[in-house]
């Protein structure tokens, strides 16, 4: 246990020392925006591509992306639901913010490190559903259940998202690759592998560089009970995954930490195409990683061995 907490010490470690040094402003925003580029744009695939060289087919696994698709719909009904007296703009907050989970970000990093190669691959099934759902599932059935604002819900956009989304376009060619029991060469595979394990510590820098608390008092309220309806939900989800299905007891451990991952960072742009308040959209995607750090990291110090 002593070296589980000391790896997610290491892990806080980067995070808030990326938000101490934005906030000294020895960081600028492009800055931030090159350790994003690089984060989701090399260190993640090849994360996603070296542990996918151990993948063995399992049923279960390929559940997992139906899975990612239906906790999805679940939340954003949860999110309707626990909304339905509230004026739009916070139905709308409610709505986007409680589905659409940060996985290659955020929770890739948590697995990667704390259960390794074939907890990534899980993770990654996970989030081929998920992505349906953070690159526009969750916007288009938002709009149709309170109205689109200025904006519609594009098929064209959507597709275009998820082609253009290197972490998603690098699931679909990690899957083929292993469906069809293809191997890399030894020498791009260990260039990749060195890659890959850069990843949690690019990936939590970039976490920290992107944390803002900036945001009108008036809405602290109605956040912090949208993020309790948000956790509460998780915590219920991640209970009958872990003590109800029938799965592999790996799978249960990814999946009741994958339950707790923070917002999707494109939440914010979906909200201001429906008109809602993006403000409290950032504010509370920035709230949710800090709570999902304090989860993430007493769930791998208890339910991993």
């Amino acid at each position: 246990m002593f070296t589980v907490l000391c790896k997610a010490l290491s892990f806080l470690i980067v995070i808030f020392l990326g938000y101490y040094l934005k906030k000294k402003g020895v960081f600028n925003s492009s800055f931030r925006d090159a350790v994003t580029m690089l984060a989701l744009n090399i260190t993640l695939p090849a994360a996603i591509i070296s542990s996918f060289s151990s993948f063995e087919k399992n049923n279960s696994l390929f559940l997992l992306m139906f899975m990612g698709l239906g906790i999805n719909f679940i939340m954003v009904a949860v999110g309707f639901v626990f909304s339905l007296k509230k004026e739009r703009n916070m139905r709308i907050m409610y709505m986007l913010n409680c589905p659409g989970y940060n996985i290659g970000s955020f929770s890739m990093p948590f697995i990667q490190g704390f259960i390794g190669a074939q907890g990534v691959i899980a993770t990654c099934m996970f989030d081929t559903g998920n992505a349906l759902m953070t690159c526009g599932g969750s916007y288009a059935v938002t709009g149709a259940a309170l109205g689109n604002g200025d904006g519609g819900f594009s098929i064209k956009d959507f597709v275009k998202k998820m082609l253009y989304s290197v972490p998603f376009d690098t699931y679909m060619l990690a899957i083929l690759l292993a469906v069809m029991n293809v191997r890399l060469p030894e020498a791009l595979s260990n260039l990749i592998s060195t890659m890959a394990s850069a990843n949690g510590f690019m990936a939590m820098m970039m976490l920290g560089l992107s944390l803002d608390f900036n945001i009108d008092r008036k809405y602290y309220g109605e956040i912090a009970r949208m993020l309790a309806v948000k956790y509460a939900a998780a915590a219920v989800i991640a209970y009958i995954v872990y003590f109800v299905l029938p799965l592999d007891i790996m799978l249960k451990r990814v999946l009741t930490i994958v339950v707790f991952s923070p917002t999707s960072a494109l939440v914010p742009a979906f909200t201001q195409k429906l008109e809602g308040s993006t403000e409290a959209s950032a504010f509370a995607g920035s709230v949710s990683i800090v709570i999902s750090i304090f989860i993430m990291v007493m769930l791998v110090t208890f339910i991993n061995p």
